[in-house]
């Protein structure tokens, strides 16, 4: 059994994670674009910059698992499971994540992209 550095736990999780938020972005980005909205413009932006920041992290994640000779494979995606192997040192490893994991993790992964400017964030940590 082999046992994965935090960074590589990271890269392995934004590697499989972020081609969903980078999806169901782009699905939310066609939706503005077809609505009735009145301003539509800040609503476009703030997507677009979420994508970015997704494409950036995905970019980093590849790069520190082909550094680090780390092999990601998706076996199965069933409805409700998606099952995929790990192979790293020699060693192999299965993951199983379900589909509300991944919608939870894809949720709190736009939030934060959403909510990424300094301002924000200093405003929501104040205290009362």
């Amino acid at each position: 059994m082999f046992q994965l550095s935090k960074e590589e736990t990271q890269a392995l999780r934004n590697y499989l994670l972020l081609p969903y938020v980078k999806r169901v972005l782009e699905m939310d980005m066609k939706w503005l674009h077809h609505s009735r909205m009145k301003l539509p413009r800040p609503y476009l932006e703030l997507i677009r910059s979420a994508m970015s920041l997704a494409s950036t992290d995905l970019k980093w994640a590849k790069a520190v698992l082909h550094e680090k000779g780390i092999r990601v494979y998706i076996e199965e995606t069933k409805e409700d499971v998606i099952i995929c192997k790990v192979y790293c040192r020699g060693y192999n490893q299965t993951y199983r994540y379900s589909s509300i994991q991944i919608r939870n993790q894809v949720e709190r992964r736009i939030l934060a992209y959403f909510v990424a400017d300094e301002r924000l964030k200093k405003r929501s940590t104040r205290s009362v």
